[in-house]
C-alpha cells in the first residue's frame, strides 16, 4: 500500500474530508490525463454526499456509452 497518495486533510470539517477524497481521486485516475471543470465539482458533489452518509451509485459502463 505504499503507492497510495499521502493526503494531509486541512481541518475536520466534511468539506475539508471531501476535498481530500477528491484529491485522492484524482490521483488515482490515469496518467495524463486531465478532468474538465463539471467533472470535478461533480466529483466533489459526490465526494461530499458519501462523507455526509449518502450511498452513491457509479455505472463504470455509463461511461464508456457515452464516449
Amino acid at each position: 500500500m505504499s503507492d497510495l497518495p499521502n493526503i494531509a486533510i486541512q481541518g475536520e470539517s466534511e468539506p475539508a474530508v471531501a476535498l481530500a477524497l477528491l484529491r485522492i481521486i484524482m490521483e488515482s485516475t490515469k496518467e495524463g490525463v486531465e478532468q474538465d471543470r463539471d467533472w470535478i465539482l461533480s466529483t466533489y458533489a459526490d465526494c461530499l454526499a458519501v462523507v455526509g452518509g449518502a450511498e452513491v451509485s457509479y455505472d463504470e459502463d455509463e461511461e464508456t456509452k457515452e464516449g
